[in-house]
């Protein structure tokens, strides 16, 4: 419990002052010091002149009691209360104010830190993220908290408002609440469960699924697996990114058997990520989900377009960055990556002569763009050094182009982009990771059609014509779009329903030994090429 000074005593009227000499003495007892919050603290109340920000005539103040309050709610946030020195500063209110004092604002900056740019470095957490989380301006936090009358309206300031992270905010209190009630029921071992079937183990299915609000009435007999039931199921399969076919086997029950404990955990860890993401994503966003295999365009808070995708298989995974759609090009041609030459198409080639030939593609012998073409029939694929090898391998328009009839261009340095594909079966597959690191999407002609509204001429009569002419036609979009590829692995679809998905690439798996110091699972992690 905090601890006050009563009027008239030890820490009366004149307590601010002496607070203010303890606080130099203090900070020239502690030294020089490289860490940015102690070199914040120093320049800042050296700028004050020592002046508390949480000590008043009476002991602590208000801001110091509501800041408290904050800490010890700090798992509201996904954050962990234990990491700030809350006993620590309640001890020493009394016995040291200045060291109070202190102990508050270097908590305030820290808890700030966490809450706006996250508790873990992404940069050297999982580096290969490519994610740009914004840098955290620590004296700024202490110039607004002595600024406002109240330091709540400082923490909101910091807290994330991008509406991803404000959804698994409220989904992680939801999730904690049943967690205080006991969780749900595992869902014994056995043989399938089946629409018509009655078996003791549909009741524990029954309040298994109650739990998570996917059935909402427990029905007249319990052991039956009734139509109420199957649409439960179906409704907990579609969530959770399985088969939809309502029969509850090996794969959904060990979805269903989860426990909550290890939810919330996942939810913590897409929060994390989340903290690592502007709060403004743009009025008008693409955003590819490649947990999920799902496209949204949003446009002012609204998805006004939604879509499948097929991501990187797990040893060539989609990075995760935002860049910039600025053009799309209709019937592009493919120059083959130095990636999959080395690993797909040399070893056809070496197998088959032909292959190249008649997957229509042409080989030149270099780079340049004026380098002669070669016959790939003469070329003695054997002797070609996969690690320097000096061909250039260009697939031309047509039916059987890798990237189908039209790819959206965003450039970066990883050059991936999004992409139609001649491999439209992929995209009725539940787990969609097949690509060689880009996006292919379910339906190019419709995003096509909507980047292209606002540009004279453009319907889609008009990119059905272009397609038709089998020309290469380079469309620049009148304004650029933000494109967030992320990797969630909880989100949001359809009437804000959440969605958990299985962590293919392995990514959170790092972010679980960071934050929790040990993994969900012993997968091994796939590397990248």
């Amino acid at each position: 419990m905090l601890v006050l000074a009563a009027p008239g005593q030890a820490h009366g009227v004149g307590l601010p002052d002496s607070v203010s000499s303890g606080i130099q003495r203090e900070l020239e007892k502690n030294g020089a010091s490289e860490d940015e919050t102690e070199l914040a603290l120093r320049q800042w109340y050296d700028e004050t002149g020592f002046q508390p920000l949480w000590i008043g005539p009476n002991g602590a103040n208000g801001k110091a009691r509501d800041f408290l309050v904050t800490l010890r709610l700090a798992e509201r946030e996904g954050l962990v209360p234990g990491d700030y020195p809350i006993h620590e500063i309640e001890t020493r209110m009394a016995a040291s104010p200045a060291e109070a004092e202190l102990l508050l604002s270097n908590a305030l900056v820290n808890y700030l830190s966490d809450l706006r740019t996250g508790r873990l470095s992404a940069k050297t957490t999982y580096p290969a993220l490519f994610t740009q989380p914004g840098e955290i301006d620590r004296l700024a936090i202490l110039r607004k908290a002595r600024e406002v009358a109240e330091i709540g309206r400082t923490i909101d300031s910091y807290t994330p408002t991008n509406p991803i992270y404000q959804r698994l905010r409220r989904i992680l209190g939801d999730y904690r609440d049943i967690a205080a009630n006991g969780g749900w029921p595992l869902v014994p071992e056995g043989p399938s469960l089946k629409p018509g079937m009655r078996d003791g183990r549909v009741t524990v299915l029954r309040e298994r699924l109650m739990a998570t609000k996917d059935l909402l009435a427990g029905g007249n007999e319990a052991d039956l697996y009734d139509d109420a039931l199957l649409l439960a199921v179906e409704r907990f399969q579609k969530r959770h990114g399985l088969e939809v076919d309502g029969i509850v086997g090996s794969n959904t029950l060990a979805e269903l058997n989860i426990p909550v404990k290890r939810r919330i955990e996942q939810i913590i860890v897409n929060m994390e990520r989340w903290r690592w993401m502007p709060d403004d994503l743009g009025d008008r966003y693409i955003l590819v989900n490649l947990a999920g295999y799902e496209l949204e365009v949003v446009e002012y808070g609204s998805v006004v377009m939604a879509m499948r995708i097929v991501a990187g298989k797990p040893y060539r995974r989609t990075p995760v960055f935002t860049g910039s759609m600025t053009y799309m090009e209709f019937n592009p041609t493919w120059t083959v990556p130095p990636t999959i030459v080395k690993h797909d198409m040399l070893p056809r080639a070496r197998r088959d002569p032909g292959y190249l030939a008649s997957q229509n593609i042409r080989v030149f012998a270099g780079w340049r763009d004026d380098s002669p073409e070669m016959n790939p029939a003469v070329i003695d694929w054997n002797a070609v050094d996969a690690k320097r090898n000096p061909f250039r391998l260009r697939q031309d328009p047509g039916p059987g182009n890798a990237l189908g009839r039209v790819k959206f261009m965003l450039p970066n340095r990883f050059n991936v982009y999004l992409h139609d594909t001649p491999s439209r079966e992929l995209f009725n597959k539940t787990v969609r990771s097949f690509s060689s690191g880009c996006v292919r999407v379910e339906n190019p002609l419709g995003m096509a059609e909507y980047l292209t509204a606002d540009l004279p001429g453009w319907d889609r009569k008009q990119i059905e014509k272009v397609v038709a002419s089998g020309k290469t036609t380079v469309v620049k979009l009148a304004r650029p779009v933000p494109v967030h590829l992320t990797y969630s692995t909880v989100w949001f679809g359809e009437g804000g329903t959440i969605h958990f998905r299985d962590d293919v690439y392995a990514r959170d798996d790092l972010l679980y030994q960071a934050l929790f110091g040990y993994p969900p699972s012993r997968r091994q992690i796939p590397q990248d090429r």
